[in-house]
C-alpha cells in the first residue's frame, strides 16, 4: 500500500515515529540527540521488527520518486531514519538520494532543513561531499542572519563530523599568523566551507545570548574538531561564560561542559600545528607545552582562560560527576591537563569517581583510561596510588585472553599502542608499577616476538611514534631502577624496525605527547645563558645543555638500554665533573592550581623541594626527569624562573641567589 501514499504522508509518518521513538534501534548507540522519552510500550521487540519492516519498505519506495518529494519533507525523511538509527543498505541509498536532491535543489532548502538535513547525513555517516558544500553554500556572509542559532550550530558540527575543512584553516587565526599570510575576504568567500565557518562566528560573536548552552557548545566544538582557530570567536564566548553577569555553567549538560572544555583546550593545541606549518613567521616565542598555555593567554587572556576552567569545575561538582559518561571524564580532564590547569578539588571527585566505577565493573574504552592516567601524570594531581591498582585489575580482566592470559590480540581490542605507551608513562611518573599490568603493558607495545611487523599488522598501525620510543626508554630505565624485580625489557635492537615508516601522518594529538612526555630538550632560552654565566663568574664552571644518551647509561651506570645510540636526557646547566646540574625551570616546567581554596600539597617528597610555590606546582614529566637523574647520581639544583627574575637583574643579588643555591 506504500505507492498510494503521498511524499508528505509518507515523511509526516516516519517523523511522527522517530519524535516519539517508536521503534528505536538502541543497538546504534545513544547520543544527546536521541535522549528523548520512548513512546511506552508493552512489546518493544514487536515494535522495533514492525518499525524495520515499515521502514525497509519505505526506503525502497521513496528512493525511486525523491524528486517528488519537497525539500521539507525530504528534511524530515532523512531526520527520521537517522533519528531512529535505521542503518542497512536501503537506508544507505535513501539518504545518497537525499543528499543528491540537496546538492540540485538547494534553494528549495529553508534555514531550517539545510541545518536538520546535513546533520541527518553527517549522523548517519552519508559524507556526500557535493551535499555538504550545497548545504555549506547557503550559509554565507550575505544571509546569515536569516539563520537560527540551532541551524547554524547543526550546520557546522554536521561539516565537522564529516571532516569537511575550510580551504583556508588559517584565516582567522589573529593571535599566531601574521595578517600578510591570512587570507583576504574575497578569497575566504571563494571557498563555501570557508565562508560558512566565517558567517557562523561571525553571528555567534555578535548573539552569544541567543545560542542555546548546546548550541554554543556545537559551534566550539565544530571549529576545535575540524583544526580551525578563531581567537575571536573563543574570547567572546568564554567572556560570555564569565563575566560579571555572564551565562555561567549552571544550564549546560555534563557533555556539553566537557566538550566546551576540549574545545577551549583543542585551540590551543592547534598551535603545535601552527607552528610546525609556519616556523619563524608565527607571532610566539615560546614551543612545547608553554606556547599552548600562553597560546590560550593570548586568545582569551590568562585571568578569563583560568577563571573559565575555574567556574567549569565548581559547575561540575555541582552538577554532580555521577551524571559525567566516562568520555565526558575523559574529555574534560584532557582538557586541564593539555593548557597545565589544575582544579586539585575536581580532580579528588574525578578520581573518587573513576574508583567507583572501576569497581562497580563499568566499562572504560581504551582511550578514557589512557586520557585519564595521562592528565593525572602530566598535571602531578597526586592521586591515591590505589587508582593506578585498581586500574590495573581493570585493565588486566578486560585485555584477558585466552586461558585468562592476556596477549597482543586481547590488548589490541582494548588499546592502541600510543595509549599503552601513555598508561606505562604515567605509571612511571606516579612511580607505581604494578606487576601484572607492566606485563600487559610491554606486551602490547612490543609483543614477546621481537618481530615488529607482526605487531602493525595485529594492532593495524604503521609502527610506534617516536613519542611512545622516547616513552619506552624512560619507562624502562625509570622501572630498572625502581621496581627491578619485574625484569622488565625492550627486544633487542630495539628500535630499530619499530618507529612509523617515513611519510605517516600522525594524529592531532602527537605532538602534545611527545612534548609532555619528552625529558630531552635542546633549545638554549636567554634566561639561561644568564643563569650559566652567573655561575661561572662564582667559580662553578658548567656547560650548556649536557646531553646524556642511552650508550653512556648503559656503559657509565649498567642499565641495559637498546644498543642504538639515543640522546635520552639533558641538563640545562652542568658541571660534568662535580655532577651537579642546575634545572632553569621556565613556565613549562609548572601546572597552575587554580582552586580558590586548596589546600598545600601534603605529598610533597624528595626533601621538600617539590613543594607548592604559590599557584605553582612542578609538573609531571619534570618530576620524572627530576628523579631519573638523581638515580644516575646527579645532584639536581632546581631554579624557578620567577625567583630569579625577580632579582631584577642586579649581579650581586643575581650571584648571592646562586651561590645559596650552590
Amino acid at each position: 500500500r506504500v505507492d498510494s501514499y503521498k511524499p508528505q504522508e509518507i515523511s509526516n509518518s516516519v517523523w511522527a515515529f522517530s519524535t516519539v521513538g517508536f521503534g528505536y534501534d538502541e543497538s546504534c548507540g545513544t547520543n544527546v540527540h536521541n535522549d528523548y522519552v520512548h513512546v511506552a510500550t508493552n512489546d518493544p521487540v514487536g515494535d522495533k521488527e514492525l518499525v524495520y519492516e515499515t521502514l525497509e519498505v519505505i526506503a525502497e519506495n521513496a528512493l525511486s520518486r525523491l524528486h517528488n518529494f519537497k525539500a521539507q519533507e525530504l528534511n524530515n525523511l532523512a531526520w527520521g531514519f537517522t533519528r531512529l538509527g535505521h542503518r542497512t543498505e536501503r537506508t544507505e541509498k535513501l539518504l545518497v538520494g537525499v543528499g543528491e536532491e540537496l546538492t540540485k535543489r538547494t534553494w528549495q532548502f529553508k534555514p531550517q532543513d539545510i541545518g536538520t538535513t546535513l546533520w541527518s547525513l553527517a549522523t548517519a555517516e552519508c559524507f556526500d561531499k557535493d551535499a555538504f558544500m550545497a548545504g555549506a553554500s547557503r550559509l554565507n556572509l550575505r544571509h546569515i542572519r536569516s539563520f537560527k542559532p540551532q541551524e547554524m550550530s547543526n550546520t557546522v558540527w554536521a561539516l565537522a563530523t564529516a571532516g569537511f575543512a575550510p580551504k583556508h584553516i588559517r584565516a582567522f587565526d589573529t593571535t599566531l599568523v601574521p595578517a600578510s599570510q591570512r587570507p583576504t575576504t574575497k578569497m575566504v568567500m571563494s571557498d563555501s566551507i570557508t565562508e560558512c565557518f566565517a558567517a557562523v562566528a561571525s553571528e555567534a560573536m555578535r548573539r552569544p545570548q541567543d545560542f542555546k548552552d548546546q548550541e554554543l557548545k556545537d559551534v566550539l566544538w565544530a571549529f576545535s574538531k575540524i583544526g580551525v582557530r578563531h581567537p575571536a570567536l573563543f574570547k567572546k564566548v568564554a567572556h560570555h561564560l564569565v563575566a560579571a553577569n555572564g551565562r555561567g555553567f549552571g544550564g549546560f549538560s555534563s557533555q556539553g561542559l566537557g566538550n566546551t572544555l576540549w574545545s577551549f583546550a583543542k585551540q590551543a593545541q592547534l598551535s603545535l600545528e601552527v607552528i610546525d606549518s609556519l616556523g619563524d613567521s608565527v607571532k610566539l616565542g615560546s614551543t612545547g607545552r608553554l606556547a599552548v598555555y600562553e597560546t590560550s593567554c593570548l586568545d582569551i587572556g590568562e585571568k578569563a582562560i583560568k577563571t573559565l576552567f575555574v567556574r567549569a569545575a565548581e559547575g561540575g561538582v555541582e552538577l554532580g560527576l555521577d551524571r559525567f559518561t566516562n568520555q565526558d571524564l575523559s574529555n574534560t580532564v584532557w582538557a586541564y591537563s593539555t593548557l597545565g590547569l589544575l582544579h586539585s578539588g575536581f580532580f579528588k571527585e574525578a578520581e573518587n569517581q573513576v574508583l567507583k566505577r572501576l569497581k562497580n565493573l563499568r566499562p572504560f574504552k581504551g582511550q578514557e583510561i589512557a586520557n585519564i592516567l595521562w592528565s593525572f601524570a602530566t598535571l602531578n594531581a597526586q592521586p591515591d596510588p590505589v587508582l593506578i591498582d585498581e586500574l590495573s585489575y581493570y585493565i588486566a580482566s578486560v585485555c584477558s585472553g585466552k586461558k585468562g592470559v592476556a596477549d597482543e590480540y586481547s590488548i589490541s581490542k582494548v588499546f592502541k599502542r600510543q595509549e599503552l605507551a601513555n598508561v606505562a608513562w604515567s605509571c612511571a611518573v606516579v612511580g607505581r608499577y604494578p606487576e601484572e599490568l607492566m606485563k600487559i603493558l610491554y606486551t602490547g607495545i612490543v609483543g614477546t616476538a621481537n618481530d615488529p611487523n607482526r605487531m602493525k599488522q595485529i594492532f593495524h598501525d604503521d609502527g610506534l611514534q617516536q613519542s611512545s620510543i622516547m616513552t619506552l626508554y624512560y619507562v624502562q630505565l625509570a622501572a630498572d631502577i625502581e621496581a627491578s624485580k619485574l625484569q622488565l625489557a625492550l627486544p633487542p635492537g630495539f628500535p630499530n624496525g619499530w618507529g612509523e615508516s617515513e611519510g605517516h601522518v600522525r594524529g592531532n594529538g602527537d605532538d602534545l605527547i611527545e612534548m609532555s612526555s619528552s625529558m630531552l630538550t635542546l633549545t638554549i632560552s636567554k634566561l639561561q645563558r644568564d643563569v650559566s654565566n652567573t655561575f661561572t663568574e662564582i667559580g662553578f664552571e658548567n656547560v650548556l645543555e649536557h646531553v646524556i644518551d642511552t650508550n653512556e647509561i648503559k656503559d657509565e651506570y649498567g642499565f641495559q638500554l637498546p644498543q642504538t645510540p639515543q640522546e635520552f636526557l639533558s641538563i640545562d646547566i652542568a658541571n660534568i665533573g662535580q655532577k651537579v646540574g642546575v634545572e632553569v625551570d621556565g613556565p613549562g616546567h609548572f601546572v597552575r592550581l587554580i582552586d580558590d581554596t586548596r589546600k598545600p600539597s601534603n605529598k610533597v617528597t624528595l626533601n621538600g623541594m617539590f613543594a607548592d610555590k604559590g599557584e605553582n606546582r612542578v609538573n609531571g614529566p619534570t618530576l620524572l626527569k627530576h628523579r631519573l637523574l638523581t638515580h644516575l647520581g646527579w645532584n639536581i639544583i632546581h631554579l624557578p624562573y620567577w625567583e630569579y627574575q625577580s632579582l631584577g637583574g642586579v649581579r650581586e643579588k643575581e650571584k648571592k641567589y646562586c651561590e645559596s643555591l650552590l
